[in-house]
């Protein structure tokens, strides 16, 4: 937003049709095209810190990995389907595996806070982050985007736009990323430098208008990634042995050697139809998939203590067709969608479990998750009164799921690297043909949930400037079966779905001639059945313990969001955000597995990823700076500032790898001729430097020798470079 009279307008689609930030009666926070430049914004991590509630880690197992939690709800773990829905141009991305990656051509970011489930295609019940692109266009116009810095990052940008067929029949659209960095971190054992970078990302985008009302537009992506997997210090340094040194960040001592092979694709295609002045028609069809090997070492020592290798293919299907109505009185949105998956997951994972070095326990799993979920949705909005406006809307879901599930599990194994056969998932079974074995082979049967989530909302406009509303909503999280599962009792029982009633009120506010926007929102979250990582009680399946993922008793979210944004001079805009967030654990029916804080319940616990304290601001002024003829273009400065409290990784709130209080600053400094051809800039990306761990492991005895204590840190500071062309 670029103050010149006041605060630019954001036009979002959140509610499945156009209207400003200000009039849409939900928690949303928006970045448009200005912002998106500015503040550097081309994938998910980089909301982290920007929005309020919303927590995104800025450390995973992968560059190309992220999980996200919304007001405390989300995902430790990367294989679950995740409580915050993921669109890219209204395409879910169901997956957090593989789902980060550069996103070219970004129009505008939304994202929601609470359950979506009434608009939008995949139910989501803690929000969702959208990802709009821009469309091709028939002016013909090429732009060059060139960023470099240290670590010797070189990040290259290419898109080519135009009309191929005249009058808007057929325009086309085509974007290249090749964005490669050396790593920041230097393995020890190995003498090379890892958490590198290697990235390629193409994105194509057709778009015909074949009559005045139909439209369709066609988009093919894809990703490779071969960054390397994601390296860890040891917290006792070095080679993980104590010896009361302060560990350096940027030190490992793994001697895996990097082994990522993910690659993502997919492809949609999007017919509009506006069958009357009122009514809009729009059916979006979706194929995507990923598949690749990853090899982790999850110590960052020379030891083999937590090992792991993920093999994963992956693909969907899905299909959404939505009836948009705008009347006078009365505006709705209908749609159906169809959810159709195939997840194979093939692992091996090595734990220390014994006092002695690479010796300890070596299981292996090849499963196969089936989905088919189909869903019906609505919502409606009756202006009751010229100021008052109701909203109704519900979601029927039913989901079907179906698991098949080969595993073996070996003790007092003699831990390798590296895998047979140069990790040859074929051979892994050589490993348990002596000692103490067991193994299953199981096919659960199909099995389904079935839900109804409605949501009932007010919302009242005495001003053009002033909004208030109040909403409740339910959302839900599927019930299914395990993929982490290694016994054949967590095989063959699946776990219940997750609800949570979600009770949000709010107000919006412009005033100063709109130079200042101001919007409060508070809310209160109640999770029934919340799924946890945890052991079942015996008396609940045939005197049989069940550990693994299982419904485990009520929780709750509650808190206080404020957005500010303000222009009080010419050129100068201010934005600042700011969220209170409580979390507990209510009642849990299970116990917890053996973990070295001691806890034997989860009452009295936050959750993790769910920091008490989010702030963040940033400002963007342009320079009044005098019209020079040989330089008539214009200065702008920008930086910004997240601070983030105390948070847990885990769900015990393990202090020793809580995540301490952070506070993380950028800037940038950029010239745009007067021309708008191109622009040149520097920005600076965590400009102190800050490194702290964002998750970690600690098993302090039969982990080896020496403990098990390893910190995630977040990248180091970036300094670049960039110059934008457009021709």
């Amino acid at each position: 937003m670029d103050a010149v009279n006041g605060l630019q307008s954001i036009v979002v689609t959140a509610q499945r049709r156009s209207e400003t930030v200000q009039k849409t009666p939900l928690a949303i926070t928006a970045f448009a095209q200005d912002a998106i430049d500015q503040q550097k914004i081309s994938n998910f991590r980089d909301l982290s810190g920007r929005v309020p509630g919303l927590l995104a880690p800025k450390r995973s197992t992968a560059y190309t990995t992220q999980q996200y939690a919304i007001r405390g709800i989300g995902e430790i773990d990367t294989y679950p389907e995740p409580a915050v829905a993921v669109y890219v141009d209204d395409v879910y991305l169901a997956r957090t595996v593989g789902s980060l990656y550069d996103t070219p051509d970004l129009d505008r970011v939304e994202v929601l806070r609470g359950p979506q489930g009434t608009l939008y295609g995949r139910n989501s019940s803690a929000g969702a982050i959208r990802f709009i692109t821009k469309d091709p266009t028939a002016e013909k116009s090429a732009d060059f985007g060139l960023t470099v810095g240290n670590y010797s990052n070189a990040d290259v940008r290419v898109r080519l736009n135009g009309g191929i067929l005249p009058g808007d029949k057929l325009n086309a659209s085509l974007t290249l990323i090749r964005h490669t960095r050396d790593g920041w971190t230097h393995d020890v054992p190995l003498n090379i430098d890892v958490n590198d970078l290697d990235l390629t990302v193409v994105r194509g985008k057709l778009k015909a208008d074949l009559t005045e009302r139909l439209t369709v537009t066609l988009s093919v992506d894809g990703m490779r990634d071969r960054s390397s997997q994601s390296y860890y210090s040891p917290v006792n340094q070095p080679d993980g042995i104590p010896s009361g040194n302060a560990p350096n960040p940027n030190l490992t001592w793994s001697t895996v050697l990097p082994y990522n092979r993910t690659t993502v694709y997919g492809g949609s295609l999007t017919i509009k139809d506006d069958l009357t002045d009122h009514l809009t028609l729009k059916l979006v069809s979706a194929l995507r998939g990923m598949h690749g090997p990853i090899y982790y070492d999850n110590d960052g020592v020379t030891q083999i203590k937590g090992d792991s290798y993920a093999g994963f293919n992956q693909h969907y299907a899905t299909e959404e067709l939505d009836l948009n109505g705008e009347f006078e009185r009365v505006n709705f949105v209908a749609g159906l969608y169809y959810f159709n998956e195939y997840f194979h997951n093939h692992r091996l994972s090595q734990s220390a479990s014994s006092p002695l070095d690479n010796v300890g326990s070596i299981s292996h799993t090849n499963n196969y998750l089936r989905t088919n979920s189909f869903s019906a949705f609505g919502q409606a909005n009756v202006k009751v009164l010229e100021a008052l406006t109701a909203t109704v809307g519900g979601r029927y879901t039913i989901d079907y799921r179906q698991f098949d599930n080969f595993g073996q599990l070996k003790t007092g194994a003699n831990l390798v690297y590296p895998l047979p056969g140069n990790f040859n998932p074929d051979l892994f079974g050589t490993l348990f043909t002596d000692g103490n074995v067991t193994g299953f082979d199981v096919h659960a049967p199909w099995v389904h949930f079935s839900s109804v989530t409605p949501k009932f909302g007010l919302q009242y406009q005495p001003t053009q400037d002033l909004l208030f509303y109040g909403s409740y909503s339910r959302g839900f999280k599927s019930g299914g079966y395990d993929l982490r599962a290694t016994t054949e009792l967590g095989s063959t029982v699946p776990y219940r779905p997750q609800y949570t009633d979600a009770y949000e009120a709010g107000v919006k506010t412009s005033f100063l001639g709109n130079r200042v926007n101001a919007n409060l929102a508070v809310f209160t979250n109640q999770i029934h059945d919340f799924q946890v990582r945890a052991t079942a009680p015996a008396s609940l399946n045939n005197g049989v313990p069940l550990s693994g993922l299982i419904n485990a008793g009520d929780a709750h979210s509650r808190g206080l969001e404020l957005e500010l944004a303000a222009a009080p001079v010419t050129g100068l805009t201010l934005n600042a955000a700011l969220s209170l967030l409580e979390t507990g654990y209510d009642t849990f029916t299970a116990t917890l597995p053996p973990n070295v804080a001691g806890r034997t319940t989860l009452v009295g616990l936050r959750f993790p990823y769910a920091p008490r304290h989010q702030i963040s601001v940033a400002g963007n002024y342009r320079l009044p700076l005098p019209k020079l003829t040989f330089m008539a273009g214009v200065w702008r400065v920008g930086a910004d500032a997240q601070y983030e409290s105390k948070r847990y990784s885990d769900i015990t709130n393990t202090e020793w790898v809580a995540v301490k209080p952070q506070t993380f600053v950028n800037g940038t400094v950029n010239y745009t001729a007067a021309s708008e051809r191109w622009t040149a800039g520097l920005q600076v990306r965590n400009l102190a430097n800050v490194q702290n761990n964002q998750a970690g492991g600690y098993l302090p005895t039969r982990a080896g020798v020496y403990p098990l204590y390893y910190y995630a840190y977040n990248e180091p500071r970036y300094v670049n470079l960039y110059l934008n062309l457009r021709f």
